[in-house]
């Protein structure tokens, strides 16, 4: 797998990108503000997004670049963020919800979820609820979610695990699972309106992800390391779902490697579920 630069025109274009001070997040971002798009990079930690946005004005010549605060694992800063980003910009053509977390022992957020649950799929959908008003004034907006080919196990009886054992790669695979049918939802709920949602798969890249489980996986991600692809290469889905010509329009797919995929998790009675769950989690509608 080879990362092939796109040949486009990102001028007066605005992308949004969390996660964004390492790994892929930053090569998406990176090659965003390349192609001549003001990107703003949504980091949890001030220091680290300030550092990565002064690396990537140097290497790609471009002052373009900021970074914000962004954890989303908290729905405060969440909207704290949407906030300030609504302040500055009257629309955004791009969002890449790259940000997510994968632990080894079940932790509880200040508001009291999960905190796979929170990152992966409370934030980020709230985030994206808050945003759309300006995805949509750019009259061709694009939201593009990295999720991973590995999910699956979702109890929507216990997304918290409150009664079932804990285990962080089952955490992880379970919040991806939803974030797939939070896009499906999406895609179907925007209709025509000149937004477009999409998942990815962006392959087996040793982020700090994989490289934090322990165990029979840490032996086993040590054995086949030399499958792996690098950030950037892993980053590509998600930067031509982002910013190319083929992507224009399209809407309410898994890709992988810039192809169309099967996604097994399209049930309409177990996504409307979900959503409604979610809405009232993320305090967009009454419990």
């Amino acid at each position: 797998m080879r990362y092939t630069p796109l040949d486009v025109d990102l001028s007066g274009r605005v992308a949004v990108v969390t996660g964004a001070n390492r790994g892929m997040g930053k090569e998406t971002a990176r090659e965003l503000v390349r192609l001549g798009a003001q990107v703003v990079l949504g980091c949890r930690s001030t220091e680290r997004g300030a550092a990565a946005a002064r690396e990537i004005a140097d290497t790609t010549g471009s002052p373009h670049v900021s970074a914000m605060e962004a954890d989303l694992s908290s729905l405060a800063s969440v909207r704290a963020f949407a906030r300030e980003l609504q302040a500055r910009f009257l629309r955004i053509d791009v969002l890449v919800h790259n940000a997510a977390v994968s632990l080894r022992t079940r932790q509880v957020t200040a508001e009291g979820f999960e905190r796979h649950w929170a990152t992966n799929v409370l934030g980020p959908y709230l985030l994206t609820s808050l945003l759309l008003p300006q995805l949509e004034a750019s009259g061709h907006g694009r939201i593009v979610i990295v999720s991973t080919r590995a999910a699956g196990g979702l109890d929507l009886e216990d997304t918290q695990y409150e009664r079932r054992r804990f285990g962080g790669i089952g955490a992880y695979r379970a919040s991806k699972q939803a974030s797939r049918m939070l896009t499906w939802a999406l895609a179907e709920r925007l209709g025509d309106r000149p937004v477009t949602a999409n998942a990815l798969n962006p392959g087996y890249v040793l982020t700090d992800l994989t490289t934090s489980v322990g165990g029979l996986l840490k032996v086993l991600v040590r054995l086949t390391s030399f499958r792996a692809v690098t950030a950037l290469e892993g980053a590509d889905t998600a930067i031509w779902l982002a910013a190319s010509h083929e992507a224009e329009g399209r809407s309410g797919a898994f890709w992988n490697r810039r192809r169309e995929t099967r996604c097994r998790f399209r049930n309409p009675q177990a996504i409307e579920r979900l959503c409604g769950l979610v809405e009232i989690q993320a305090g967009l509608k009454p419990g």
